[in-house]
């Protein structure tokens, strides 16, 4: 598990933004955006059923913008919340 961690977080690191996750590019990563109570959470596939769930670090909830995939080019910063088991 703790090489795939080091993986994701290499992937993190080396974006441009989190537009570079943006589906269908999103690879052996699988990101997307949680819902519910979850929103605003992105979630990486690590090793089923663990995720990595991060949340951005710049509040941009509040703002407008042409597209989804424009929103995620915004997102340049992430922190890191936790792993978690997504079926449990």
């Amino acid at each position: 598990m703790a090489k795939k961690i080091t993986i994701r977080v290499n992937a993190l690191a080396a974006a441009h933004s989190l537009g570079d996750f943006w589906p269908p590019y999103s690879g052996p990563e699988r990101c997307h955006e949680l819902k519910g109570d979850l929103s605003g959470y992105f979630s990486f596939d690590l090793k089923h059923p663990y995720r990595l769930r991060a949340r951005p670090l710049k509040d941009i909830s509040k703002r407008e913008f042409p597209s989804e995939k424009d929103r995620w080019n915004e997102i340049k910063d992430l922190a890191i919340e936790n792993i978690t088991d997504t079926q449990g």
